[in-house]
């Protein structure tokens, strides 16, 4: 019961950094998306690697059929969230040698 309440707390955290990211795109500085995004896409690839049926949950939404309770697909958004966490370093990493 405790885990499926920490999921839905960090799924509504992490949408809700995701949709003020989406409209602070339009209204704040460009200085500040660039670090902005980079928390955003850190902060998705930890879900994913730490909540993979949370990333299934937003799945399941365009396929009905699939269960989020299979952990022989959590591998699946764990990749991705490994991803975005590689990618986000790469991109922070390069940023600060220009």
């Amino acid at each position: 019961m405790r885990r499926i309440l920490h999921v839905k707390l960090t799924d509504w955290a992490v949408r809700t950094l995701v949709v003020l990211t989406f409209f602070a795109y339009f209204v704040a500085p460009n200085r500040w998306m660039f670090p902005l995004l980079l928390v955003c896409f850190g902060a998705v690839g930890v879900w994913a690697l730490l909540y993979p049926e949370g990333v299934l949950g937003w799945a399941k939404t365009a396929h009905p059929s699939l269960d989020v309770n299979d952990s022989s697909i959590w591998w699946v958004p764990r990749l991705v969230g490994a991803f975005f966490i590689f990618f986000v370093l790469v991109l922070a990493l390069a940023s600060r040698g220009s």
